[in-house]
Parts: structure tokens; sequence; C-alpha cells
């Protein structure tokens, strides 16, 4: 028990409790640490006690007064916590640590605990069964703070399943300018480096050249992203590309882990034989890296055509079991043909295709594509209709929307227990400006 929690009490359970909500009195420790709104408390199970914990979340702080009988004049001042139930954890031998619903209702006069921010991290890098995610994705952070067993206070990390990457659709949006592209990027070097999942990006305006390049000034920090994976690129002006990877000090050479290929006329005509040109390339690059189309310079339509070419291409190399499964990464989802981005969201789970669509206007991408998105990351979204679209993936966070600032985003979905706010981490890789 140790690990679970600070061993001093924060607060003690009012009278008024349900299996869903209960409230408590709070006071700050000793050496002043309390507790602030979103932070997580622990308690113990009603029924079993310590070895449940029962995990909860902190919506709302006030004053309560407390008025003497004798005397309206003498008065006192507490401050009352509601929270909101998140759930329990038997800690008594599984290493499977289901996170499950509480059915009775927590004890008035219970203790109230601050969790170490390794437990939360613990619980929350689970699968829903109870099992730690083989390769945690490492998205960003969350507004709440969490003590370490050290005593010191650090916000608690952000996890995704790297499994959920080839078992679903992804999905980003947001007005422009909020960093969804800055999502792909992070979540690209996750999978590259610690997954080994392959990785195809379509690349409207020449921003992911920089993701296979570990950035500089990172330090100790990077022990877990060795960047070592091979990395190609298809553009129509590789000459810029290699002056691009030049400036960032990646060397293209034959054999080497860089390599940038020149894109024929045939990838942005019409006709089974641009997508058969595509395919006979490609198939030989993808594996275990990634590979980037890169449309910078071209017309919209060039861009619309390129891309739909190699996305049809990778398919028809998905069912010639040409190519290995991969996760496509569409950075502008509206310079896919509707008809082919209808295509692979609704045949690329069954060929082994997982898709990440980025887009600024979710009304216009239609019910049925959003509908099989199994994750979304929403950012600052403020038109009626889009918000209108994104309801029931948001639900009660859809408020926080408009409001949301840059490089921060509601994340949820079918293997996430419920919407939260995260700020997305600083990349690892070099970046490069947009038309850079």
């Amino acid at each position: 028990m140790q690990n679970i929690h600070i061993n001093e009490h924060l607060g003690i359970v009012t009278s008024d409790t349900s299996t869903a909500h209960f409230s408590f009195f709070l006071t700050p420790l000793k050496d002043r640490i309390s507790v602030s709104k979103n932070d997580y408390v622990v308690i113990d199970h009603p029924v079993l006690g310590e070895v449940c914990p029962v995990l909860a979340v902190v919506k709302e702080i006030s004053n309560y007064e407390k008025m003497s009988v004798a005397s309206f004049e003498e008065k006192s001042v507490e401050l009352m916590a509601e929270c909101d139930v998140v759930g329990c954890v038997d800690i008594g031998g599984s290493e499977s640590r289901v996170l499950r619903a509480l059915l009775f209702p927590p004890n008035a006069g219970s203790k109230v605990y601050l969790p170490y921010c390794g437990f939360l991290e613990d619980v929350f890098s689970r699968d829903l069964e109870g099992k730690l995610f083989a390769n945690p994705v490492f998205l960003g952070s969350l507004q709440t703070f969490a003590s370490t067993v050290d005593g010191d206070k650090r916000n608690l990390r952000f996890f995704l399943n790297d499994c959920d990457f080839v078992r679903q659709h992804f999905f980003v949006s947001g007005v422009s300018g909020v960093g969804k592209t800055h999502v792909a990027a992070v979540v690209v070097e996750e999978l590259a480096n610690k997954a080994g999942v392959p990785v195809v990006v379509l690349d409207s305006f020449g921003e992911y050249c920089g993701v296979a390049v570990r950035a500089e000034g990172l330090g100790e920090s990077l022990k877990g992203y060795p960047f070592d994976f091979v990395f190609s690129v298809y553009s129509s002006d590789p000459e810029r590309v290699r002056s691009k990877l030049d400036v960032l000090g990646a060397k293209v050479e034959p054999g080497g882990r860089f390599s940038v290929k020149s894109v024929s006329g045939d990838w942005v005509g019409s006709g089974k034989k641009s997508v058969g040109s595509v395919g006979a390339d490609v198939a030989k690059s993808i594996g275990g890296g990634v590979t980037v189309f890169d449309a910078e310079g071209l017309s919209f339509e060039e861009k619309r055509v390129f891309f739909a070419n190699s996305v049809l291409s990778l398919l028809e190399s998905r069912v010639k079991g040409l190519v290995e499964p991969f996760f496509l990464v569409v950075d502008d989802a509206e310079t896919v043909g509707d008809d082919v981005l209808r295509r692979v969201v609704f045949e690329g789970r069954r060929l082994g295709v997982s898709v990440c669509l980025l887009t600024c206007s979710p009304g216009e991408l239609g019910d049925a594509v959003l509908s099989q998105m199994g994750t979304q990351v929403l950012g600052r979204t403020t038109g009626c209709w889009d918000l209108e679209c994104v309801r029931n993936m948001a639900l009660e966070k859809v408020s926080d929307l408009p409001r949301l600032a840059v490089g921060e985003f509601i994340v949820n979905g079918v293997t996430l227990r419920r919407p939260t706010k995260v700020l997305v981490r600083d990349r690892y890789s070099a970046k490069i400006e947009a038309h850079g």
C-alpha cells in the first residue's frame, strides 16, 4: 500500500454517497499539499477494503459554511470536494488489474488519500483486460498533478496502447494551427521507434521529412527512441527533399537508412497503369519503417490524383500480400477523393490497414466515415456544425472544445474509459515548417 498513496489522509467522506459520486471535507496535508479540481483521489473499497482502491476524480471544490446553533455570528468555513467515481482496482495478487465499476457506495467516514503518480499511470496504461501496454505510446500529459514516492509533484503522463493503432482507425480534428500535424508526427515517432509498426504518410505540404531525424539537445530523455528505422520518401521534387534532409544532417546514400525517389508521371495520371506503377515500386520499401508520399508543390487536383493512386495501389498490394499491415496517416483528408477515402476506411481494417485521418472540418467527412473512427483526438473546434458532428465523441467535454489552446486535445475512444484532456508532448524528431 506504500506505493499506492500518501500515508496521511486528505479528508473524510461525507454521508451522502453513491456508486457514481461522493464528497469529502478537505484538509491540506502537513506539508501544505492539497488537492485541486481534476486531480485524482483514492479511498478504500466499502467491502474489500484497502486491497481494492477506489479511484475518483475531483470535479469541484467549494466552501462549506458551518453555522453555530447558539449564534449566527459564530461560523466556520470548510472546503468540500465533490468527486466522480472512476472505478476500483483489485491489487490483491493478479498481474492483470482491471479497472472495474464500483457496485457499492463508499462508506461515510472513509479516509481520502492522494494517490502516487506511479500508481495512476499504471492503472491508465492497461487495456480493458487489465494487462499493461506492451509498447505504450506516450502522447502527452494531463492537467493533473500527482506526487511521486520521493515527494516531488509532476503532471501525469498519458499513454495509448500501441495495439490499438493496428486494430482501429484514428481521427484528429481541429481548426487550422492547433497542432494536428504535430499530433500525427508524435504518433509516427512512437510507432516507428518503439513498436516497429510500418507507417505510410500522405504528406500534402512536406512537413514529415524530419520525423526520422533525432532533434538536437534532448539528451538522456530519448533512451527509448533510437531513430534507426528505414525512412523512404516519394516526391515530385526529390532534390528539394534531399536538400531538407541534408540540412538536418541525414545522409541519403545507396543502402542507407534514408532514401528519396522521384514520382514518375504515371503516379499523377489516371487508370490502372498509374495504380500499378505505384504499387510495384512502393511495395519494396514498406516494412518496419516510415514511407512518405510527399506532394508539396503539386496542385490540389494533382495531390488528389497522386494520393488516390497511392492508396488504391497499397490496398491492391495488401490483397496480393506484397506488403505487410501498416498504419496510414492521411494528413489532409480533403485531398483524398470521397470514394477512395470511404473505401480505405471501410475495407482497410479487413486488409490490415489502419487509418489516421486529419481534418479541419469533421462535418465534410460525413457520418459514415466518422462512425468508423475508434479513437478520436479533438482539438479546438468552433463551427456549430463541426461541434455537432463530434458531440458524441467528446461527450461531456464537448463544451471545452471551443476553448482549447494550441496543443490541447480531448482524447476519447472505444478502449478509453472517459474523454480526457491532454497536452500533446514536444516532438523528439526534427521539425520542418510547411513550405520550409
